[in-house]
């Protein structure tokens, strides 16, 4: 009974009208960009927009460590010192590729150099995250200290921006064409 039900359904399925049977199309690969000196200003352009989004929130969260650190006393105000200090190193690295590229025009005229100066953006970006890592930490070893309350709070609000820092600087990198590292 059952087997009369499956070759009722195989004559019901729908077949190509010349008897084969056909597959699938795979889908296209993508080229090469039409206009390789144009992809790399776009990401040039994308990577600096994401470098000032990162910068603001690094110095959000810098004001944020500073605000804190000047409520605290004694090795918890040492130690959201020590972030606002990272924190303002990772923005320091950042701060000489805020500007925005040049024209297209000009930027094809010297592609080498702005080439270059994408490489150096992608390696600061790098160089930030890693201060921003290192500050991470410290806001880890804060939280695992087990802070009363309203001290855990904003240590936990500090973290979730330092986060958002990350994150900035991670999309920035990958936007210009670079690896996290």
């Amino acid at each position: 009974m059952v087997s009369l039900f499956c070759i009722g359904c195989l004559g019901c399925s729908p077949h190509p009208s010349n008897g084969e049977l056909s597959a699938p199309k795979p889908a296209a690969k993508p080229g090469p960009p039409a206009d390789p000196d144009r992809a790399l200003f776009e990401q040039v352009r994308s990577g600096t927009y994401q470098i000032n989004t990162a910068m603001d929130a690094i110095e959000s969260a810098h004001g944020t460590a500073k605000e804190m650190a000047a409520r605290e006393k004694g090795v918890t105000q040492q130690a959201l010192q020590a972030i606002a200090g990272y924190l303002d190193d990772a923005g320091g690295t950042l701060s000489d590729f805020a500007d925005d590229p040049p024209t297209f025009e000009k930027f094809k005229a010297d592609f080498a150099a702005q080439d270059d100066r994408r490489l150096k953006a992608i390696s600061a970006a790098n160089d930030s995250l890693e201060a921003l890592q290192d500050a991470q930490v410290l806001i880890d070893k804060l939280l695992d200290s087990k802070p009363p309350e309203p001290e855990k709070s904003q240590l936990e609000n500090a973290d979730s921006e330092l986060d958002g820092c990350v994150d900035a600087v991670k999309d920035a990198i990958k936007t210009m064409g670079g690896k996290v590292s």
